[in-house]
């Protein structure tokens, strides 16, 4: 099985209007998450009650695509925003992934530590 990760160090938010196609469901809102100056992963919103279309990895580009519905999003950012490290994974056989901190101590509040 092979696993996919990486440290994330930076990312940029891209929020999306529109689609032409009324057939396809687009996301409403990306994170683009970079180790260093490598991009990583995608990580892309659906909106809510819509069919959210399953993780991938494009092998050519040596990119994940992590797809959640809206309501994730604040999460998601929340960890992006408040947190470090910050690390993804991603099975390319189950088509599972997740973006995660790293260990961290209990009731540290603002301040972080990676054991």
């Amino acid at each position: 099985m092979k696993l996919i990760t990486s440290e994330i160090n930076h990312y940029w938010v891209h929020f999306q209007s529109g689609g032409a196609d009324q057939n396809k469901v687009y996301p409403r809102a990306l994170v683009k998450c970079y180790h260093d100056e490598d991009f990583v992963v995608q990580v892309n919103f659906y909106p809510d009650g819509k069919s959210v279309p399953v993780n991938s990895y494009d092998k050519r580009n040596k990119l994940v695509y992590l797809r959640y519905p809206l309501s994730m999003y604040p999460n998601v950012i929340d960890l992006l925003r408040n947190e470090k490290p910050i690390y993804f994974s991603y099975s390319e056989n189950l088509k599972i992934g997740y973006v995660r901190t790293g260990k961290e101590p209990i009731g540290e509040g603002p301040t972080d530590a990676d054991f």
